[in-house]
């Protein structure tokens, strides 16, 4: 996602922006069709006014300052980079805190209660009318994008499609489970900081085995590749890190989820808290980058 700000905001080919249009397309097409045709009751991300649009600012400066949106510390600290894996700790612990003792008050001074809101109810017309309208602008958008050969790596098409397959999979999966939750980061992390500091092996849910798989299958891959999978130890990158995963933390957990459960869990499914937090994100990414926070 981190990517995606980047390239729109430097103005290069918005490759990753046009795979993760495309993965939410895919995403919108078959998760309304659940809703539509066998009444499966999915859950809305809660939109808590002014408290998801500062969660969502807080998501976007700190995946500046840790170099990778919520998906990208955790498969890059599979991947064997340190810094990553040091952002992602921050980022558990963190949300774990701001979870615990922080953001129930701070919702409640800045908005209140959340509510379930989803984008055709607020403007009062037909759930398929906007999921035709919004399909029709981004297709149309999608296909002035040319494929570019690459050298390695997996075209935004083919990338946005197998993302999209992820995101359903997650959707069926979750579901299978009792609690359909979609794919997302943040609720894992705080689950690992749970059952670390508290014993609460309650917490051993989809959620958890997420977030878990996601490193792991990052190092299956590198190793299945012959990348190697440790890199040096980059000390001053450390307290970048620390504090770009306790912003994301704090963001996520005031937000009611990260980039990845509302870019493409809610988007798909028209919450207004998810477009929100979206927009927002990429505000925080602009100012971050205009700042001069992105350094390698």
């Amino acid at each position: 996602m981190l990517s995606a700000c980047h390239e729109v905001i430097t103005g290069r080919a918005p490759d990753t922006l046009r795979a993760y249009l495309l993965a939410v397309l895919v995403q919108m097409l078959a998760v309304n069709a659940f809703i539509e045709w066998s009444n499966l009751q999915l859950p809305y991300l809660h939109f808590f006014g002014l408290a998801t649009a500062l969660g969502g600012l807080l998501l976007g400066l700190g995946m500046v300052l840790a170099m990778g949106c919520a998906g990208a510390m955790f498969y890059r600290a599979g991947e064997g980079k340190v810094d990553y894996l040091v952002a992602t700790i921050a980022y558990a612990i963190s949300a774990w805190i701001a979870g615990e003792w922080w953001v129930k008050p701070l919702r409640q001074l800045l908005g209140g209660e959340g509510i379930p809101l989803v984008l055709p109810r607020a403007l009062g017309m037909d759930r398929w009318l906007a999921v035709a309208i919004i399909g029709i602008i981004a297709l149309l958008w999608l296909i002035r994008g040319r494929q570019r050969i690459l050298v390695e790596g997996w075209s935004w098409m083919r990338t946005g499609t197998m993302l999209g397959v992820v995101g359903i999979a997650a959707w069926i999966g979750s579901t299978l489970t009792g609690h359909p939750a979609g794919i997302g980061t943040v609720q894992g992390s705080r689950n690992w900081a749970a059952l670390f500091f508290e014993l609460d092996f309650s917490v051993l849910d989809w959620n958890l085995f997420v977030v878990a798989g996601i490193p792991l299958g990052s190092y299956i891959a590198t190793r299945r590749h012959q990348v190697s999978a440790t890199l040096p130890f980059r000390s001053e990158r450390i307290p970048q890190a620390i504090a770009g995963g306790a912003l994301m933390g704090i963001g996520a957990t005031l937000a009611g989820g990260d980039n990845i459960s509302h870019g493409l869990g809610g988007v798909p499914l028209l919450a207004v808290s998810s477009i929100v937090v979206m927009l927002c994100i990429f505000a925080g990414a602009w100012i971050g980058i205009r700042l001069g926070w992105l350094k390698t």
